[in-house]
C-alpha cells in the first residue's frame, strides 16, 4: 500500500470474535473483529476507496472512515457509498468541484452524455449533550453486559438516568450477589419473575431475570448479559422534522446553480412505509371538509403546506430537484439500505429521468404519489452475491 494512500483498516491478524460494545465505535469494531464474514465488508470498502483518484480527497475520506466518533464515520461512508453508486451507473465524477460565486464546494458533480447534476451529502448527528447521555448509558450497558452469569439472561425492564457517569461495577457486583440467590429451574413467567432495582447517585435501573434454556446453563460465554432493552417505553416517533432540518441546512449553501441539485440525506430511522419522510417532503396529509349542492358534507384528503417542497400554490425550495434518502446504512448490510429519491414536483432544473441509482424514485405529479422501484436490486447493482457478506457473523452460535 503506497503511504501516501494508507488502508481503512489496520493490516493485523485478528483474533478477537467478540460482539460490539455499546462504547465501541463502528470504526473500532470492524477494525478489531475477526472472521472471514467481517472481511468482505473490510475489503469492499478499501475497493471503492481506492476507486477515488485524488490523493488528498482519498486520505481526507480515509481518516475520517477511520474516525471513532460514529457520525463522523457515517458521514463518511455515506459519501463513500455515493462516490461508487454515481461511477456504477456510469457518470464521470469531480469530487468537490469548484463553483462561481462561492468558496463552499458541493461534494460531487456527476456528468453523463449530457446530464449533469450535483450532490450533497448530510448525515444529521446528536446534540453535544445528547451524545454525553449515550456515552454514559453506554458504560452503564457495557459494564453490565459483562456479567456473564451461566445461568440467567436480564430484561432490562426500567432505566432512569443520572447527569453522572454511573457506577456501573457496583451494578454489576449487585446483580451478581441477586443471581446467584436465584432458581432458574423455578416456574418463570413475565409477570411474577424476580426483580431486582438499583439507585444510585441519580440513576435507578430494574433488572428482571430471565432463566438461561437447560442446555445452555453453565456455560460462561462473551455473550451480552442484558438480552432485552425494554426499559426504553412506547411512544409516538415523528422523524420528519429531523428531516426537514437537515435539509435546511444545506439548501442555501450553493444558491441557484446551473444544473439539477440533490441533497442526499443519510438517516437511521424506522421508516418502512415512508409515512414520515412523505409528511417531511410533501407535506402531512390533512382531511379538507365542504358541503356539496345536496348539503350533504364531502371530504377530501389534502396535503398541508409543512412539507419541505411546499404545494402546488406556493412551491419551496425549488433550488433542491431532489432529496435522496439513504436510511440505515452500514458497511456489513449496505445492500439492505432503503435508498428513495423524492423528486421536487416543480424544481427550476429538473433531474434527468433516469439517474441509475439503485433507489425507488418518489413523485407527486397531480397531487398523487407515484413510485418507480430501481431497475436492479442492490446486490445485482453493486456486483455482490445473494447473501453477502457470505458465512456466519457468529459461527460459534450458528
Amino acid at each position: 500500500m503506497d503511504a501516501g494512500r494508507p488502508p481503512i483498516f489496520d493490516e493485523v491478524v485478528r483474533t478477537d470474535a467478540s460482539p460490539s460494545q455499546h462504547q465501541e465505535s463502528t470504526f473500532d469494531f470492524m477494525n478489531r473483529i475477526a472472521g472471514d464474514y467481517w472481511q468482505h465488508p473490510r475489503s469492499l470498502m478499501q475497493e471503492w476507496l481506492d476507486r477515488i483518484e485524488n490523493g488528498t480527497d482519498y486520505r481526507d475520506l480515509c481518516q475520517r472512515l477511520r474516525s471513532r466518533d460514529d457520525e463522523q464515520f457515517r458521514s463518511a461512508f455515506l459519501e463513500l457509498y455515493l462516490h461508487e453508486s454515481l461511477i456504477r451507473a456510469g457518470y464521470a465524477v469531480t469530487i468537490h468541484p469548484v463553483i462561481d460565486g462561492t468558496s463552499t464546494h458541493p461534494d460531487f458533480l456527476a456528468e453523463r452524455q449530457c446530464e449533469r447534476f450535483y450532490i450533497e451529502a448530510i448525515a444529521p448527528g446528536s446534540t453535544p449533550s445528547a451524545k454525553a447521555a449515550a456515552q454514559r448509558r453506554s458504560v452503564l450497558f457495557d459494564t453490565v453486559n459483562r456479567l456473564d452469569d451461566p445461568n440467567f439472561i436480564l430484561w432490562l425492564d426500567e432505566l432512569v438516568e443520572g447527569s453522572t457517569q454511573p457506577a456501573a461495577a457496583r451494578l454489576r457486583a449487585d446483580l451478581r450477589r441477586w443471581l446467584r440467590g436465584l432458581d432458574p429451574d423455578a416456574p418463570w413467567d413475565h409477570d411474577s419473575t424476580p426483580a431486582h432495582q438499583w439507585q444510585h447517585a441519580g440513576w435507578s435501573a430494574t433488572f428482571k431475570a430471565i432463566p438461561k434454556d437447560a442446555e445452555a446453563r453453565g456455560r460462561r460465554t462473551n455473550h451480552r448479559a442484558i438480552g432485552v432493552y425494554g426499559h426504553t417505553g412506547v411512544g409516538w416517533i415523528d422523524d420528519a422534522p429531523a428531516i426537514r432540518k437537515a435539509l435546511t441546512s444545506k439548501h442555501h449553501e450553493y444558491g441557484d446553480l446551473d444544473a439539477p441539485f440533490v441533497i442526499a440525506v443519510g438517516m437511521y430511522i424506522h421508516d418502512t412505509d415512508r409515512w414520515h419522510t412523505t409528511n417531511a417532503l410533501y407535506g402531512a396529509l390533512g382531511v379538507q371538509w365542504s358541503e356539496g349542492p345536496d348539503g350533504e358534507v364531502v371530504t377530501r384528503e389534502v396535503r398541508q403546506s409543512d412539507g419541505y417542497f411546499g404545494v402546488a400554490s406556493e412551491w419551496q425550495h425549488r433550488n433542491v430537484s431532489g432529496v435522496l434518502l439513504v436510511n440505515q446504512l452500514m458497511p456489513y448490510y449496505l445492500q439492505r439500505a432503503e435508498v428513495t429519491l423524492w423528486r421536487h414536483p416543480n424544481p427550476v432544473h429538473q433531474l434527468p429521468d433516469h439517474l441509475g441509482l439503485p433507489a425507488h424514485v418518489i413523485a407527486l405529479p397531480a397531487d398523487m404519489l407515484t413510485e418507480t422501484p430501481p431497475a436492479s436490486t442492490a446486490e445485482e447493482f453493486f456486483g455482490l452475491p445473494a447473501h453477502w457478506p457470505p458465512g456466519e457473523p457468529w459461527p460459534d452460535e450458528a
